[in-house]
């Protein structure tokens, strides 16, 4: 048998660095948490006709830009911190300042009143020269910092973040291949994002996958009889086929779509359904495990990941299905990444959070999403369209039950997520401004 990955100890200048990527992924949640709930008022019966359509599509570039691409890979950039060995980080900081540039000119861009938003999937745009410049800067940040945990040696995490950064790297040349491979008539920014969108949920299911592993080392469950090097190996072989599909298929074409759709739907999941269904069966068997934070962290984020797949094998149309298909798996990596930030409070020299507060805080979030995932599922079944704001959708008493399930679950995961940010950042603020005694870091280890 093998031991479970345990979360390092930074310090010095890689500790520095870590609070960095933590900052700036637990910002780009908390202004993301803004924008999501004008999100959840706009769907909800007898309050979304107060609300203008252009409002709606605004705040939803910009909650998902912020609660996806940058929380998601702000945090890889995290892992990838600690993942690393190398005394010298000056790459890293540019990394990071490249980084949240890009994520201040997102934010600038709102604030200029940039207009023109443009909901492709995977990474919808605000049609301007600042959002774009942000974005692609942010992309450039995360791309040297994957590069530079592929250049770290060493066997921390076993692994994992090593190959969610090769296959962030591949994301981000197969979005740079399309953008020279499009022709005129098939460019647009749906196409643009649509084969390194499929490719990054690879980089995102690795990092969970890692957590999962984590939170199981945490919660004290029966080593594993095997190495997880090769398991996430196997997670990440899928998308190494990803340059067949983009020199062997015009860009843009139906075929060139349907393959990268192919390559994420039939390569993505059997590995983690098979990882986190035997990590069910070790909770299942653990003594006390409703009362262990960890216990509840994994157990709620692999449902949160069933509930996704569920949704997302029962998609027929473009309706709320895909909403709820990809909360559930949004919500399931962002439950694991909160239960990792609890537990690396301490690793970092921070108060810990009491574990009986991250116990209820991580089951509020997860209670409210599997909510809100049965809601959307329920309202997409009876029709109910994506990304349309108002009550204009709702003519039967099914789809007015599904958006109200869906209200009260949006309501208690953002609530969940306010607390959760109001725990990390109590004891995360003082160290970001002043630092932390050495002898709190010798307390973490």
């Amino acid at each position: 048998m093998t031991a479970w990955p345990q979360l390092p100890v930074p310090t010095g200048t890689r500790r520095r660095l870590a609070l960095a990527w933590l900052a700036l992924a637990l910002t780009a949640l908390a202004i993301s948490t803004v924008f999501a709930l004008s999100l959840v008022v706009a769907r909800t019966p007898f309050i979304a006709h107060w609300l203008s359509p252009e409002f709606f599509r605004g705040a939803l570039v910009m909650h998902v830009n912020l609660a996806v691409t940058v929380w998601f890979l702000a945090f890889a950039g995290l892992w990838w911190s600690l993942a690393g060995q190398r005394a010298r980080t000056g790459s890293g900081w540019l990394a990071w300042t490249l980084a949240a540039g890009g994520v201040g000119l997102l934010l600038l861009a709102r604030l200029l009143g940039e207009r023109h938003p443009i909901l492709s999937n995977y990474v919808p745009v605000i049609d301007g020269p600042v959002f774009l410049a942000g974005l692609g800067l942010f992309l450039s940040g995360i791309g040297g910092m994957a590069l530079r945990a592929l250049a770290e040696t060493g066997r921390v995490l076993e692994g994992g973040p090593r190959q969610a950064a090769r296959i962030t790297l591949l994301a981000l040349g197969v979005l740079l291949a399309t953008a020279l491979r499009l022709p005129a008539p098939g460019r647009g920014y749906e196409n643009l994002f649509w084969g390194g969108g499929h490719l990054l949920q690879f980089t995102h299911l690795l990092l969970m996958l890692t957590a999962w592993a984590v939170l199981a080392g945490q919660a004290r469950l029966p080593a594993p009889r095997l190495r997880l090097a090769p398991l996430f190996a196997m997670a990440a072989l899928p998308a190494l086929f990803a340059p067949l599909v983009v020199f062997l298929l015009p860009a843009g074409s139906e075929a060139w779509r349907a393959a990268w759709t192919g390559l994420m739907r039939w390569g993505s999941w059997p590995v983690a359904a098979a990882f986190g269904g035997g990590l069910l069966w070790r909770l299942w068997r653990r003594p006390g495990a409703l009362a262990d934070p960890a216990c509840n962290a994994l157990g709620l984020s692999i449902l949160l990941f069933a509930a996704g797949f569920l949704a997302g094998a029962l998609i027929r149309e473009d309706n709320v299905v895909v909403t709820a298909h990809y909360h559930g798996t949004v919500g399931a990596v962002t439950l694991a990444f909160m239960a990792i930030t609890h537990w690396l409070l301490a690793r970092l020299g921070l108060a810990a959070t009491p574990a009986s507060r991250v116990r209820r805080q991580l089951r509020f979030y997860g209670g409210g999403l599997l909510l809100l995932v049965a809601g959307l599922l329920w309202s997409g079944l009876h029709g109910v369209p994506r990304k349309t704001p108002g009550t204009a959708m709702f003519d039967q008493i099914q789809e007015w039950a599904g958006m109200l399930l869906m209200g009260l679950g949006g309501f208690i995961g953002l609530a969940a997520t306010v607390w959760f940010l109001w725990l990390v950042l109590r004891p995360l603020w003082p160290t970001i401004r002043r630092g932390v005694p050495a002898g709190r870091l010798e307390e973490a280890r």
